[in-house]
């Protein structure tokens, strides 16, 4: 090593004189609060993973093909058990020729249920598949996923500890409802819509509507699964109590496939059928103004 080579000059360092003001987001007090923010940030994280990190879409899709291969099943079901219990009845109790005849009105809403069912459900569907998926802002998404998805459990926990029936009732269904939500604002592409940023207030406004009346449209499916399923159990249990009861129940059920679907379609129509006028009316003051361009510029 040559001996003559002078060691590194190192500068000395500067310290801030005392009482002197620090630049902001620094010293202990930023760390401090960055430390909270980080925790707290990782507890709503953690709770939502809970629930969002699944293969949601997957699982929908299993759910949504099982339910339409069974459902004329189920149909099927409610409608002769409707039209069985409802004949029987309806002779044990002497009722008019006419009353006894109208139970093969069941019989043959069932048959026009289990037809058009699939159908029925296919049109809605189509309305998300065939749509242009609506932009939301990922900021939007998350406040809303917090605010309503965990907003709802928090209010579902407070119901159920109130410890009567109807209160535990309603806390089943806010808790349900408000996974539901988490699930749909996590995945929002499961209800036709997308993480991103809308061109303009009118598409954003427009999205945020539709969200809703989507995100039903694409659990419908499986809501029309369930609501058969529950009034097929609800109506034979009734046929121990009062048979004109469980008939009316498995006759609702035979048909709900049928009515659930084009109750969607007319809702959506609706909804879209109104927010295409606002777009339309919102529109003009723009549009007359490329028109009188236009004409000056002639």
């Amino acid at each position: 090593m040559n001996e003559n080579t002078e060691p590194d000059v190192v500068a000395p360092e500067t310290e801030a004189p005392a009482g002197a003001p620090q630049e902001p987001g620094t010293g202990d007090s930023a760390g401090f609060a960055d430390a909270v923010t980080g925790k707290i940030d990782a507890v709503f994280g953690t709770v939502l993973g809970l629930i969002e990190n699944h293969p949601w879409e997957k699982w929908l899709a299993v759910a949504n093909r099982f339910i339409d291969k069974f459902l004329p099943v189920l149909v099927a079901v409610a409608g002769v058990l409707a039209f069985a219990t409802g004949l029987v009845t309806a002779i044990r109790y002497d009722a008019r020729f006419s009353d006894v005849l109208s139970n093969f009105g069941i019989l043959f809403g069932a048959l026009f249920t289990m037809h058009l069912a699939p159908k029925a459900l296919a049109l809605p569907r189509s309305f998300l598949e065939n749509r242009e998926p609506d932009a939301m802002r990922p900021e939007l998404l998350y406040i809303l996923k917090v605010l309503l998805g965990l907003g709802g459990f928090v209010v579902a926990i407070g119901l159920l500890f109130k410890f009567n029936q109807e209160a535990l009732k309603a806390g089943a269904v806010v808790a349900v409802v408000a996974a539901i939500l988490i699930v749909a604002f996590s995945h929002p592409e499961m209800v036709g819509a997308k993480k991103g940023y809308p061109g303009n207030v009118v598409e954003e406004t427009i999205g945020i509507v539709l969200f809703p009346v989507k995100l039903v449209i694409s659990l419908l499916t499986l809501v029309v699964g369930v609501v058969t399923v529950v009034l097929i159990v609800q109506g034979v249990v009734q046929l121990f109590d009062s048979g004109y009861r469980g008939v009316g129940t498995l006759s609702e059920a035979a048909l709900a496939p049928l009515a659930i679907p084009l109750a969607a379609y007319v809702l959506y129509l609706g909804v879209v059928f109104v927010l295409d006028f606002y777009r339309a009316i919102v529109s003009l003051p723009r549009k007359f103004d490329a028109l009188h361009d236009a004409v000056e510029s002639k």
